[in-house]
């Protein structure tokens, strides 16, 4: 039996790994989704002082005081970068670390410095001012990457603004990517996500990681929780 520990990506919280859960306990396993503050089920602690650096130090208390060891650590999209930092800080509790369409962390860099300039300047005028913290606005509903005009309607109302603090502020990395620890890759290719230009090809450079192609959208926990409980299930050990 594994224990699965899945971060959400921006916009979004635990609710959003709620389809792949199923399929993972169904299968036997523990998983379980953590929220970011400020986000999703905890929008309304908001505040100026998020920023990557208070995720981060979240979800380690969260492995601490729950004393999770050995856990498979999933970050999909944003999640992936707060997940990369966990696997730099506290390796030891982390037996394999998955990234779902998110990019691979990069010391000095942040998410605006990764992205494509043009995205970056699109997203930079749509920056509001909620509870007196500087936030991206979530995406219009047509914009999610999701057939099924139900679930993609669901999931928009779910959306909560993210902190910009988390795309702008420069992270820290003592230990390459990934620390050492087993890495596995899910690509979503059907379609390609624009965000991410680039990074499949990058992630298949680098021989550490094992490299997995999803035929389905960015928002694959959602669109396609199958195929991505497929692949969850068949990380090594």
């Amino acid at each position: 039996m594994r224990t699965y520990i899945c971060l959400p990506g921006a916009w979004m919280g635990a609710w959003s790994w709620k389809f792949v859960i199923e399929r993972l306990e169904a299968a036997g396993h523990k998983a379980r989704a953590l929220p970011f503050r400020g986000v999703g089920e905890r929008a309304a602690e908001l505040s100026p002082a998020i920023d990557n650096d208070l995720l981060l130090a979240d979800t380690l208390a969260a492995l601490e005081t729950e004393d999770l060891r050995d856990v498979v650590l999933v970050g999909h999209s944003f999640g992936s970068l707060i997940a990369g930092l966990v696997a730099d800080r506290m390796p030891e509790r982390i037996a394999h670390l998955v990234i779902i369409d998110g990019g691979i962390p990069q010391d000095g860099q942040s998410i605006f410095g990764r992205i494509p300039p043009a995205i970056v300047a699109k997203r930079k005028k749509l920056v509001k001012i909620v509870n007196g913290t500087e936030v991206l606005p979530f995406a219009p509903v047509g914009s999610l990457i999701i057939d099924d005009p139900a679930l993609a309607a669901w999931t928009h109302r779910q959306l909560t603004p993210h902190p910009l603090a988390c795309y702008t502020k420069p992270i820290r990395l003592h230990h390459p990517a990934g620390n050492g620890r087993p890495m596995t890759y899910i690509a979503c290719t059907k379609p390609r996500y624009p965000v991410s230009a680039g990074m499949h090809e990058k992630v298949q450079s680098m021989p550490h990681i094992r490299f997995r192609p999803i035929e389905a959208g960015h928002n694959c926990i959602l669109s396609a929780p199958d195929l991505v409980a497929r692949e969850l299930l068949a990380v090594p050990g």
